[in-house]
């Protein structure tokens, strides 16, 4: 597995499947970009496999493009077969001459254009497969169709798969390994934008942040345009539609109602495109907390495409630098409040890996200035947590400026979580650093402060509720 980076949790559960002489078929899915294809190659490696990427087409030319790719694996393949019966022939021939692990990724593609796919695959299971101690995997990111596939009991598939796996982002230690040499603050940034998307990490090289979104994104061409476009559409259609979808929450409408007269569609074929678009993990809810408004808030999940659309979409080539450093340097304000949004997921996202949270989102609603006028506020995280046996709400601010943060910022914390919860707790993130007035300050009133050093993993995580409230 040279070169290969983490994974180690999906490798053991693939390696328990091929050891498991009563199971012989495993469903492997999670949303795009995430890994599934480079795991299950890397995986095939050493072992005696077929492994076959479908892709979208008529029956013969999905079929010749399997064969193909079976050919280029070293298998003798006699023939030039043009339907699925035909290439199920060739797959049989090969596990009767010794077991096989048969690997079909993007199996949806098949099944979706030629139902009777899955008739065939169950046939080819119950006798060739069970016969020969043969494994199949099927693999793809149109999670429900896959699912409903293998789950449903009308379905040819039912209970062919017993065995399933759902490949996650990588965690932030091991994404941090496609970048050697960079800084913390800058490793939180990748991960911000490109989550744990080891495809993603691949394609953005360079020693610091800056240098790595300069190369990817603001080259001659602006050659993440069109790619920006893929994300979003290729696994849908109607392109057109769910960029400007995506347009629209990048422009700060995030209500179903303003997003579709934004698109200029009705609500409810808008709402159809959001659901897909949250399967793809693209789009994502903010979840409302103590009181928060209940409809359904949407916001940009992917990162990558949340920085495009946010900040870089609306480029005119002929009006930048040459340079790309001096590109960057133009709209560097930009990427920061960019980012500083992003931080809130990252922390909430980190939050819910060391703790044990019942509950965990967000508060938006108004307060009363000091002029009197209401106004929009907001908490960034909002969680609802157990520790030691106690439970509790913790209030959290996300700072991820390059200054310290200040006291300023807890006490209109303290302000605004007194008001919805008083025994709550306080926490501070702050990728700056905090300064002294502010940490004498946490101190007397047990409030947490997390940095850097506990993000990274470089410190561990504090206990939370330390507060005489709790």
């Amino acid at each position: 597995m040279s070169g290969f980076i983490g994974r180690d949790s999906e490798l053991s559960t693939l390696s328990d499947f091929m050891d498991n002489p009563g199971v012989h078929g495993l469903v492997v899915y999670g949303i795009r970009q995430v890994g599934k294809s480079a795991l299950l190659r890397n995986f095939a490696k050493g072992r005696r496999s077929v492994y076959v990427q479908l892709d979208r087409g008529s029956e013969s030319a999905i079929v010749e493009s399997a064969v193909s790719q079976i050919r280029s694996g070293g298998f003798a393949v006699e023939g030039e077969p043009r339907t699925i019966s035909g290439l199920f022939d060739v797959l049989s021939a090969i596990c009767l001459q010794e077991p096989t692990l048969i690997i079909m990724d993007e199996y949806q593609y098949m099944s979706g254009f030629a139902p009777h796919a899955d008739t065939m695959l169950q046939r080819f299971m119950d006798t060739v497969v069970n016969d020969t101690g043969s494994k199949v995997i099927i693999c793809g990111s149109q999670i429900s169709s896959l699912l409903d596939a293998v789950e449903n009991s009308g379905n040819p598939l039912y209970m062919r798969f017993r065995m399933s796996l759902e490949v996650l982002p990588m965690p932030f230690r091991d994404a941090c390994e496609f970048h050697p040499g960079m800084g913390d603050r800058d490793l939180v940034s990748m991960y911000m934008i490109l989550g744990g998307m080891p495809g993603d990490h691949l394609q953005f090289v360079g020693p610091t942040f800056k240098e790595a979104v300069s190369r990817a994104l603001l080259g001659r061409g602006l050659p993440f345009r069109n790619a920006a476009r893929g994300r979003i559409g290729s696994e849908l259609g109607n392109t057109d539609e769910n960029v400007a979808i995506v347009r629209a929450m990048a422009k700060g409408r995030h209500s179903l109602r303003e997003i579709a007269e934004y698109v200029g569609i009705p609500e409810s074929t808008c709402l159809v495109r959001l659901s897909k678009l949250e399967e793809l993990g693209v789009v994502g809810r903010r979840h409302p907390m103590c009181g928060a408004p209940k409809r359904a808030s949407y916001v940009i999940a992917d990162g990558l495409v949340g920085l495009w659309y946010s900040v870089f979409n609306d480029l005119i080539e002929s009006e930048l630098p040459e340079d790309i450093g001096k590109r960057y340097d133009i709209l560097g304000n930009r990427v920061e409040t960019y980012l500083g949004k992003r931080f809130e997921t990252f922390c909430a996202q980190w939050m819910a890996r060391r703790y044990s949270c019942l509950e965990i989102g967000s508060w938006w609603g108004t307060e009363e200035n000091e002029d009197g006028i209401r106004e929009g506020a907001d908490i960034d995280i909002v969680a609802k947590i157990t520790e030691e046996g106690k439970r509790t709400t913790v209030f959290c601010e996300c700072k991820y400026r390059s200054r310290p943060a200040k006291a300023r910022d807890l006490e209109v914390l303290e302000r605004r979580a007194r008001v919805l919860d008083g025994t709550g707790n306080l926490v501070i993130f702050s990728a700056g650093g905090f300064e002294r007035e502010l940490t004498a300050m946490a101190e007397d009133t047990g409030a947490t402060l997390i940095g850097l050093d506990e993000l990274t993993g470089k410190a561990p995580a504090p206990r939370l509720l330390t507060s005489e409230r709790a």
